[in-house]
């Protein structure tokens, strides 16, 4: 898997010279990144200095936003499915605990967790599809309105900190 995924980012960043490829591939990384790819794609933020870092967070903030809408739509599916499995002890327990955090926190907790420079989409996106209760605690439109937010304000908070070491971006 290691092997798969230094090669799709060596893809990205070989695509440097060309910003409107650059940033379509960008794009369809961060979905995947919401949906099935277990990494964070930050690091295609700093690949490519001579694209407007604005231009580029904005694109992380909309690949984001349309992940996580197929994984609010997966998800509202794959409960009942999620549920079958309670039976475990161990797995009860888990999603016990899993729908109080989502119940408790909601968007609050969605928007600082995908806040998160470095954090992996995948995992707390299902967490909260799955336990949104078909989309009675975060609507769909609120849900990708936040990931989106959450994008760029992950891309921005990856510049803040470059900058304050001094790594400029512009």
């Amino acid at each position: 898997m290691t092997d798969y995924i230094g090669e799709l980012m060596d893809y990205l960043s070989s695509h440097q010279a060309d910003p409107v490829t650059y940033l379509i591939l960008l794009f369809l990384f961060c979905i995947a990144a919401a949906i099935i790819l277990p990494i964070p794609i930050e690091i295609a933020l700093i690949w490519n200095p001579s694209l407007f870092f604005p231009i580029k967070a904005l694109t992380m903030g909309l690949g984001k936003g349309t992940g996580a809408i197929a994984v609010f739509l997966i998800g509202a599916k794959v409960e009942r499915v999620v549920r079958r499995f309670e039976k475990w002890g161990w797995f009860k327990w888990l999603l016990v605990k899993s729908e109080a955090f989502v119940r408790r926190f909601g968007m609050f907790a969605l928007y600082i967790l995908m806040s998160i420079p470095g954090m992996v989409d995948t995992i707390p996106l299902y967490l909260f599809s799955i336990f949104n209760q078909e989309g009675k605690l975060i609507r769909l439109r609120d849900f990708a309105l936040l990931n989106v937010l959450a994008g760029v304000n992950r891309a921005m908070l990856i510049f803040a900190i470059l900058e304050i070491f001094g790594i400029s971006l512009w």
